[in-house]
């Protein structure tokens, strides 16, 4: 995970508490926490052999890290932790995993999809968890949204919250813009050859973005 997602990843994250970091990979979140201060316990784990025994030489040297293996909150079962970390996977296996986030009831989850990210908000708001905090971050031309949930009742999103995030729609970081024109390009797309009821929903729904898109940017 690169350093600028990293530090995104860990301002939506708790100061203090236990943390686990699930498929932690090298480690580079969990050892990042753990020196961020002695009130923090990380449990970082991997679903596999060989990645777990990388992520096991990874964190030798941390005391405040225990390694685990395990999948998904499989190896939390039990436990009681303020946060959770699921980073660097696809949405539907990050909502495969959450479909166990009743085990952690108050726990702050902190998702960082590769991709499909409106189809994981959509699945969050299905298992039961609001949204409460979205980062987005621009890394070599490429767009990556992070978002903190926990469970509590919510209102279920709007497609255009789905698309563009509810709480990236009133914070409207830097890159919104460009968060902003993705989606739009694969609505302008389906335009072409579409029937005329069709066409009428593409153009409503590209609207929409374009509206939401308009006014100052945070800098």
């Amino acid at each position: 995970m690169s350093k600028t997602r990293l530090r995104a990843a860990q301002d939506l994250l708790p100061r203090c508490g236990r943390i686990a970091d699930i498929g932690a990979g090298d480690g580079a979140l969990a050892l990042s926490l753990a020196r961020s201060g002695e009130q923090i316990r990380v449990v970082a784990t991997e679903v596999s052999a060989e990645p777990f025994a990388r992520l096991a030489r990874a964190c030798a040297a941390a005391p405040l890290v225990e390694v685990r293996l395990g999948d998904g909150l499989a190896p939390l079962r039990g436990e009681v932790f303020n946060a959770i970390a699921l980073l660097g996977m696809g949405a539907r296996t990050i909502l495969e995993i959450l479909r166990n986030a009743h085990e952690q009831p108050n726990a702050l989850f902190v998702l960082g999809p590769m991709q499909h990210a409106p189809t994981l908000r959509a699945g969050v708001g299905a298992l039961g968890l609001r949204i409460v905090d979205e980062r987005l971050v621009l890394e070599r031309g490429r767009l990556y949204e992070l978002i903190a949930a926990h469970q509590g009742e919510a209102a279920p999103l709007s497609w255009l919250d789905q698309q563009i995030g509810p709480v990236l729609r009133t914070t409207r970081p830097p890159g919104f813009s460009d968060l902003c024109r993705k989606r739009i390009v694969p609505l302008s797309a389906r335009l072409m050859g579409a029937a005329p009821d069709q066409r009428e929903d593409l153009l409503r729904k590209i609207r929409s973005i374009e509206e939401a898109c308009d006014g100052p940017q945070a800098v």
